[in-house]
């Protein structure tokens, strides 16, 4: 994503007056157009920045269910009826 990202940056260096002509063509001004561009450029550096944070956080999870399921069974409360030393049946 992060390549994908840098495309617009190689393409002003292929061609360095492409705001410009942008601009022309929109028929706004040149600062209003750079603006618009690296509001969009940031905001897709967000997005795909809180997307690896999501997916991490997902690993995170998954990885302190596999510890905390591990622990339990190498403590042997790995009673899959839940009838451990924590547990309220009484005989």
């Amino acid at each position: 994503m992060f390549l994908i990202l840098g495309l617009p940056f190689l393409g002003l260096s292929l061609f360095p007056g492409g705001v410009g002509w942008m601009a022309d063509w929109l028929r706004i001004d040149y600062r209003t157009v750079m603006l618009l561009c690296v509001t969009a450029f940031f905001l897709l550096v967000t997005l795909e920045l809180l997307t690896i944070v999501s997916v991490q956080d997902r690993k995170i999870t998954t990885l302190a269910q596999h510890v905390g399921i591990l622990m339990q069974s190498r403590s042997g409360q790995g009673d899959p009826t839940g009838g451990g030393e924590g547990s309220d049946k009484s005989s």
